[in-house]
């Protein structure tokens, strides 16, 4: 992504809200924030053909993302 030189345009804007969407569903479910962060740039998801969370919202799937999220937190998956 190489719309970091304009920090006001729109689709960086989005992808920051998104990234900081699932980096409140990750703390949730792990309970420390930087093991969230880690994990959102690192963690190969297997639900998602072990792409990393910060990849599939690179895609546009931060709702699938946070939704699984959720449900691991929630003890339904996993």
């Amino acid at each position: 992504m190489k719309v970091f030189a304009r920090p006001h345009a729109p689709q960086l804007q989005k992808y920051l809200q998104d990234m900081v969407r699932v980096l409140a569903a990750a703390h949730e479910m792990t309970g420390d924030l930087d093991r969230a962060a880690f994990l959102l740039r690192n963690e190969p998801l297997r639900t998602f053909d072990y792409k990393t969370a910060e990849a599939l919202v690179q895609e546009g799937r931060t709702d699938a993302v946070v939704a699984y999220l959720q449900s691991l937190a929630g003890g339904a998956a996993g």
